[in-house]
């Protein structure tokens, strides 16, 4: 069987082209907030507002677009379970909290306005949907390396997801004024705490 040919060198740029234009478009929109202009959003990408719209369509969908990329490369960015529930489970909230550590305005706009455009608003569901996902699947993990057969109880699974959100970031590092690190730390002993206490709750 041959193997498959290497993807033209064409789309290969064009996919380069469109993961810059997202990558720009996230970190102004996460810093200024969801009404950033289509032409502030061509300058930061280096290209003319009418690719992006050739590209996009719309504003909003590039925004979305943007957005839906962030949240599929923060799911891949987290560290596979290696055999060590302390360290694992250490490790994932300090990446998950270092990715946070770089939310601004444009993230909390999105998350808690309640007008957003349809495909701002679809995506705002799916980073949900993306963010509960990976929640449990944390907490599985957390409950399977600590020996518990079947599925974590949902408290676990609200724990892991409250103490990774970058609401929690932003809690100690705004509210609180420590540095995202403590955020981790914080997160990480929450969860633990509450992986061992349900463990002894079923074994009662």
């Amino acid at each position: 069987m041959s193997e498959p040919s290497p993807r033209p060198l064409a789309e290969a740029k064009r996919a380069a082209a469109t993961d810059h234009v997202l990558a720009a478009t996230r970190r102004l929109v996460i810093g200024s907030g969801l009404d950033v202009t289509m032409d502030a959003l061509a300058e930061v990408s280096g290209v003319s507002r009418r690719t992006l719209f050739r590209m996009f369509g719309t504003r909003e969908a590039l925004i979305a677009a943007a957005f839906d990329a962030g949240m599929a490369g923060y799911g891949r960015k987290l560290p596979e379970f290696d055999g060590d529930l302390n360290g694992w489970l250490r490790a994932t909230c300090a990446e998950a909290h270092r990715m946070n550590s770089v939310i601004g305005p444009g993230f909390f706009e999105l998350a808690s306005r309640t007008d957003l455009p349809p495909d701002l608003a679809r995506s705002e569901r799916r980073r949900r949907s993306d963010f509960r996902a990976m929640a449990v699947r944390t907490a599985e993990t957390a409950w399977r390396a600590a020996g518990r057969d079947g599925a974590p109880p949902p408290e676990l699974i609200d724990t892991v997801g409250a103490h990774l959100s970058p609401h929690f970031t932003a809690a100690a590092t705004v509210e609180g004024g420590r540095d995202w690190r403590t955020a981790a730390e914080l997160a990480y002993a929450a969860i633990l705490a509450a992986l061992q206490r349900l463990q002894r709750d079923t074994l009662t």
